[in-house]
């Protein structure tokens, strides 16, 4: 009997690959691209963070490589190496529940390039990572981009982005005009559709898996009022009373990154950071520390965090307001995974709450006013007017400057205001 996946056109050595892994059911973008993407369509894909956008393009591309040539045939490039080095873990492992001599590889900028030139030798069919080395090594001859059959944009709408543009297309058109182009994302606007078009066929395909809303059911969303030197006492207050089981912490600006680690630590929570500059060791340091539980705060920026996929977190805190609407799409979406419940928290001061009203509005999203009350995250009384209030300062009661002055220990100005009340 033929299971969810093989109904899709999947061979029965890859369905049998995904049920060692507990996988018999096909998500909803899956149902929707992998025929597509068989059929070597281009296709433009949106669906919610953790819907299982990976296996997606993966599968299809396994089935439609020539085991008979040896050679690139697929090229999938990410915004970041922590999603590089998720999608390469997640190609290996299909590689090796199915059996197939594939050949997958991991090339990305912080890696020592003499020896991605020894392992390209081994003409790999499957090249995951940034798209600046890839490029280069297209540029040298060192990649056969002749035989590439299919192109993936994993976070297409960051790839896509001014800066990263430019690279990508180069990228595309050093390849043959035969060959198809996947871009998947849980946030492609309609700038993202309009630019893809200056690199697919004409004809191309725009899929939306939808499940109701592109930010996971399970989350909750709240959000404290607080001054901009008090979010990191916030911080603290949270990550006391709500003890997470994992936590992620993002920041706008990846140089606070470190400071704010330091911070965690001294005061006794168990912090890691990743950042876009941090060097590749430090950053897969931190990742391991988090996923194997010697960490449970993790301090990240978005482009340090973009499609990361950890089991367990259970709440994202946003110590910074996110710059973007999808930026706060992207971060809410690393908690409440694969069904499960999580809770996200922003800490906006008065006037950065109008930005909590425009993600309701883009996103459909509901928030919360919380306040962190004896150790517990409870519904908020207070207002924007209690926040701008001056903090009034209780007066020196009589009989204390009466001691003071009785024991020596008054000063001058002091002893002065007691004679002048006394009159």
């Amino acid at each position: 009997m033929e299971n969810g996946f093989e109904k899709l056109g999947l061979s029965s050595v890859l369905t049998k690959a995904l049920a060692k892994q507990g996988i018999e059911t096909p998500t909803e973008i899956q149902k929707h691209m992998i025929p597509y993407i068989l059929s070597g369509k281009d296709v433009i894909g949106r669906s919610e963070t953790g819907s299982g956008k990976t296996l997606a393009y993966l599968l299809p591309i396994f089935q439609r490589l020539d085991l008979g040539v040896k050679g690139a045939q697929a090229i999938i490039l990410t915004p970041t190496h922590e999603l590089a080095a998720q999608v390469f873990h997640q190609a290996e492992l299909l590689e090796e529940n199915s059996g197939l001599d594939i050949g997958c590889m991991l090339i990305i900028g912080s890696a020592g390039p003499q020896r991605q030139l020894e392992r390209l030798k081994e003409k790999p069919r499957i090249l995951i990572g940034s798209t600046g080395r890839i490029l280069d090594f297209i540029k040298r001859k060192k990649v056969p981009a002749h035989l590439v059959k299919t192109i993936v944009l994993d976070e297409g709408d960051r790839l896509l982005e001014d800066g990263n543009f430019e690279d990508v297309a180069s990228v595309v058109k050093s390849t043959l005009k035969e060959r198809q182009i996947v871009l998947l994302s849980a946030s492609v606007d309609e700038e993202t559709r309009e630019r893809s078009k200056k690199l697919m066929k004409e004809g191309g395909l725009f899929i939306e898996a939808k499940t109701g809303s592109l930010v996971p059911q399970g989350i909750s969303h709240y959000y404290i009022l607080a001054t901009q030197r008090d979010k990191f006492l916030q911080l603290r207050k949270i990550l006391a009373g709500e003890k997470p089981q994992r936590a992620i912490v993002f920041l706008n600006n990846p140089e606070n990154i470190e400071v704010t680690v330091d911070k965690l630590c001294f005061h006794g929570i168990k912090a890691a950071g990743i950042y876009g500059k941090a060097a590749k060791l430090d950053r897969k340091n931190a990742l391991e520390d988090f996923r194997n539980g010697r960490a449970n705060v993790l301090v990240a920026s978005d482009i340090g965090a973009r499609g990361l996929d950890i089991e367990g977190v259970t709440h994202i805190i946003n110590m910074d307001v996110p710059e973007e609407p999808s930026h706060y799409l992207h971060r809410a979406g690393r908690c409440g995974r694969k069904g499960t419940e999580g809770t996200t928290i922003t800490l906006v001061t008065p006037y950065e709450r109008r930005w909590v009203h425009k993600y309701e509005k883009v996103w459909g999203l509901r928030f919360v006013q919380k306040e962190m009350a004896f150790g517990k995250l409870v519904d908020s009384t207070m207002t924007k007017k209690d926040l701008d209030k001056p903090q009034k300062t209780k007066k020196p009661k009589m009989r204390n400057l009466a001691k003071e002055l009785l024991f020596g220990r008054t000063s001058r100005k002091k002893r002065l205001k007691l004679r002048i009340r006394k009159q």
